[in-house]
């Protein structure tokens, strides 16, 4: 082999050996960044899911305060409201005497 030969495959051989060490520095970016992904789609389901739950919880909510209240148990509620309102106002008049 000639010396101009010998040269070639020394250049090849370090590109070759840049290459590889390019390579592995992608996979291990890669790596990473499909690790980070990963956790961000659990997150995300984990907070979908809660979301749902919530909405189901809310849903429930609406559905029992639309049906257990009358137009009497409103009634009766706001009087009750009221009635404390003016008991409040009395102790508030008093503490200001």
């Amino acid at each position: 082999m000639t010396e101009e030969h010998i040269q070639l495959l020394r250049n090849l051989e370090d590109r070759i050996a840049q290459l590889k060490s390019l390579y592995e520095s992608e996979k291990f970016k890669n790596q990473v960044l499909q690790e980070e992904l990963d956790r961000q789609k659990k997150e995300l389901m984990y907070d979908h899911k809660k979301m749902l739950e919530l909405q189901t919880k809310y849903d429930n909510l609406v559905t029992i305060g639309l049906l257990s209240v009358t137009e009497d148990e409103r009634k009766n509620a706001k009087q009750r409201l009221s009635k404390m309102v003016r008991e409040i106002d009395k102790c508030l008049a008093l503490l200001n005497q």
